[in-house]
């Protein structure tokens, strides 16, 4: 095989290529430790300039050599940090939310997790004459809300025990416990919530979690309106646009879902 040439600017043909195959290089670390010729094999590289990518990488510190391979470097740590530091998760849903309540007609709210409550930060109204009351800045006992679910997707069965029952204020009915339970097992499996209000306000919700670059799940996202105007039809119809929204927030937060 040919080695290509690797001189050149950034701008140049060359340059470019040189910079793609660096980070195809870091690509191929990031699900453990690799060894040069492997790495030299899947990316149609010579020795040669596998080992020249490698070593510039190292010399940077976005590389580092362990016992096993090839594993990203400390730099990389620090840019991560970084990124976290400055990025905010309810800013980047922001414009995903206004396009979700574009499409829908109705109002999609952003909350995130406070210990036992779920916390409402940012609402983008709907086309829907009737809005619905929540604002940013409230929240509730995170088990009796379609948002709340959704940030509880993750969550233990004694962890949703311990939060429904406080939600019921020491008085949950054993038979809704276990109704409750086996709703939330079908809400993680579909990855998206069905809500209908349990205080008598006739809303009803569709919500979904959003997971960040760890994978933990940080925010929720939802669209809400009265019942006459989310039946089950509507219901059906929007809750995939809801889970998709969701998936494209987590992956500019930088979530990668395992193949």
């Amino acid at each position: 095989m040919k080695d290509e040439k690797t001189t050149g600017g950034v701008d140049s043909p060359s340059g470019a290529q040189t910079l793609m195959r660096a980070l195809d290089i870091l690509d191929e670390t990031l699900d453990g430790p690799t060894r040069i010729q492997d790495l030299a094999a899947k990316l149609g590289l010579t020795k040669t300039t596998a080992h020249r990518l490698v070593k510039a990488l190292r010399s940077r510190d976005y590389l580092a050599l362990t016992p096993d391979g090839l594993t990203l470097g400390p730099k990389l740590l620090q840019l991560g940090q970084k990124a976290r530091e400055h990025m905010d998760p309810a800013r980047v849903a922001r414009p995903h939310i206004e396009r979700l309540s574009e499409l829908t007609g109705h109002c999609a709210f952003i909350g995130k997790r406070e210990g036992d409550w779920s916390r409402h930060l940012d609402r983008v109204t709907g086309r829907q004459r009737l809005l619905v009351a929540t604002s940013p800045g409230d929240r509730r006992p995170i088990a009796e809300t379609g948002m709340g679910k959704a940030l509880l997707l993750d969550e233990s069965e004694e962890e949703l025990r311990r939060l429904y029952d406080l939600a019921k204020d020491g008085h949950a009915a054993p038979a809704r416990m276990k109704a409750w339970l086996a709703e939330m097992k079908t809400n993680r499996e579909k990855g998206v919530v069905r809500h209908d209000s349990e205080i008598g306000d006739g809303v009803r919700s569709i919500a979904a979690p959003i997971r960040g670059a760890d994978g933990r799940i940080c925010l929720a996202i939802n669209i809400a309106s009265a019942a006459h105007y989310l039946d089950d039809e509507a219901m059906e119809r929007m809750a995939p646009q809801v889970r998709q929204t969701a998936a494209d927030i987590s992956a500019a937060l930088g979530y990668a879902p395992k193949a």
